[in-house]
């Protein structure tokens, strides 16, 4: 297409958009008719020059949180309206709810860690600055076997670093290692074992819920074998937060994965001041309510049928 075709679009385009001027009245100044104008308007859309995007509140649904809350005695609930029919939209909403909150739990020098998976993923687009300094941000379980899967670990941790003015800390290894030995090797490691010791320390941790499914990036990456999938689904394995599975009850199940981990167990995790959980979709009312029952959430983001359901119980 001809320079010139292509700024008659442009000029077009930015009437409409940045001048609000009547699709009528461009076709005049333009000496074109109407149906001409729309065309052109749709050719800068396919084109890229304009991108429509929806801004707009992340309400909660009160009624709904304030049950929910009572019910579980947690800090805080904050179930975000179904606004779009798509798994992702739902939940680049509620993360984008819990991400705006973020800085409200932070001060300067607040030591958080953080879990890795897709919902944490999404999460790290929408942080912004948290007004504090000199923030430590600490992974809570190592990372997947395999480093060509996106995790948004890296992407959560220098995000909220960059946001807090502060660092961000990593484990330096696999999230599962091939035995329970190396695993104990590995956790006295100076390195391994310091980073650990700061996910103790922390006054906060950031997860999202994952649910015993092989359709997770923690079985695709093949740090969660078959046999390990296989093992903690007899054991009544429902989910899990930072790589630490739980039944249905909430309660750890011990299984070969378990002694082969490298992450904060369950026990410490639930000594951290203020847990917050972030879930979407029904697939993880399971793992959710078991989360819950456990005591590893102590404020919770999610979706409003996904908290229904959890009210369901």
């Amino acid at each position: 297409m001809k320079n010139d075709k292509i700024i008659k679009i442009i000029r077009v385009a930015k009437k409409y958009y940045e001048s609000h001027m009547d699709q009528k009245i461009i076709a005049q100044e333009e000496g074109i008719s109407v149906s001409t104008v729309s065309r052109m308007l749709k050719k800068a859309e396919e084109m890229g020059y304009i991108k429509i995007t929806v801004e707009y509140p992340v309400l909660s649904n009160e009624e709904l949180s304030d049950s929910l809350q009572k019910r579980y005695g947690l800090k805080k609930v904050f179930l975000v309206p179904k606004l779009s029919s798509t798994s992702i939209a739902v939940q680049e909403d509620v993360c984008r709810a819990a991400a705006k909150d973020l800085s409200s739990y932070l001060k300067d020098g607040s030591i958080i860690g953080t879990a890795w998976g897709r919902t944490m993923k999404s999460f790290a687009n929408y942080i912004s600055d948290l007004g504090v300094k000199n923030v430590k941000v600490v992974q809570l379980n190592g990372k997947t076997n395999l480093t060509s899967v996106p995790v948004g670990a890296d992407d959560l941790s220098q995000a909220i670093a960059r946001a807090g003015c502060g660092e961000a800390y990593v484990i330096p290894a696999p999230v599962a290692v091939d035995s329970a030995e190396i695993a104990d090797m590995l956790k006295q490691e100076r390195n391994i074992s310091a980073a650990l010791t700061l996910g103790r320390d922390c006054q906060i941790a950031l997860f999202g819920i994952g649910n015993l499914s092989r359709n997770t990036i923690l079985y695709h990456s093949g740090s969660l074998k078959e046999e390990d999938f296989v093992e903690l689904e007899k054991k009544g394995a429902v989910g899990d937060v930072c790589t630490c599975f739980f039944n249905a009850s909430g309660e750890a199940v011990s299984s070969s994965f378990s002694r082969r981990r490298i992450s904060l167990t369950l026990e410490e995790l639930k000594k951290i001041p203020c847990k917050i959980g972030v879930a979407s979709g029904l697939e993880k009312k399971e793992a959710l309510h078991g989360a819950l029952l456990g005591g590893y959430i102590d404020i919770l983001y999610a979706d409003e049928e996904l908290g229904k359901e959890i009210l369901n119980y």
